[in-house]
């Protein structure tokens, strides 16, 4: 069985879906890489690429539901088998674009979470959009089958502030998340001193790179900055946070 990893934010749209494509996209183990939209405010790759989104999140939290099987990598389904491939390889489980349509099979895969963690993918990445107390993107992330939460952030001085208040809640129900700052203005030792946690990866504004992720342009995207921070945010996760915790990828 491969990683799964969560990937969520407090808030300030700081490019988590865009940041969990490309961590999908440089995973360093071999195999496939899926990205599931378990983000109860709606899906937004679907809408990037314009393309269906069934067979997606939602016939997952469908099939979990009748599927008995609970534990991490014991269910019999797998977001492989309800995903659809983008341009350069990744396979994303489709959300609907509306909280309306999203809300409830997100609840689901929460109450269902074995259902995340694949046993053909290399890693499956969970977009779980804001995590805020008692919701189901926190259940799903503090779920035993996680192997990694994220934690996306930007430089913006009120983020860091919203950040540091409520890692103290967070690291209660979350063991160890890890911490990606989106910007370039501060050092990495300023920021970790600012919010009290180790920043492992700094992602750089690179529009660019993020529209290309997004469906907008013909360009190859594999050298821009941000898939290059992004190559080396999955290489920390996966040797220095999954593999010494006896979960990783091979």
């Amino acid at each position: 069985m491969g990683a799964t990893v969560a990937v969520g934010s407090l808030g300030g749209a700081p490019g988590v879906t865009t940041l969990a494509v490309a961590l999908a996209s440089t995973w360093p183990a071999e195999g496939p890489a899926v990205v599931v939209e378990a983000d109860a405010s709606g899906g937004d790759v679907g809408a990037w690429w314009h393309m269906p989104t069934a067979p997606g999140m939602v016939e997952l939290a469908a099939a979990a539901r009748h599927d008995s099987s609970s534990g991490p990598g014991e269910s019999g389904v797998d977001p492989l088998s309800r995903s659809q491939v983008l341009p350069g390889g990744v396979r994303v489980c489709l959300a609907p674009v509306t909280a309306e349509r999203a809300a409830g099979a997100v609840r689901l895969l929460a109450q269902h979470p074995g259902v995340l963690s694949s046993t053909d993918a290399a890693v499956t990445v969970v977009d779980v959009g804001r995590l805020t107390p008692r919701t189901s993107g926190t259940h799903i992330a503090a779920a035993p089958g996680i192997d990694a939460v994220l934690l996306v952030t930007t430089e913006d001085l009120a983020q860091l502030k919203r950040l540091q208040d409520s890692l103290p809640g967070i690291c209660a129900a979350i063991a160890n998340p890890v911490v990606a700052v989106v910007g370039r203005r501060e050092s990495s030792r300023e920021l970790t001193e600012a919010i009290q946690v180790p920043v492992a990866a700094r992602i750089p504004l690179d529009n660019r790179g993020a529209a290309l992720i997004r469906g907008q342009g013909t360009a190859r995207f594999g050298r821009r900055r941000l898939m290059e921070a992004s190559r080396g945010l999955a290489h920390h996760l996966h040797h220095a946070v999954l593999q010494p915790a006896g979960t990783g990828a091979s």
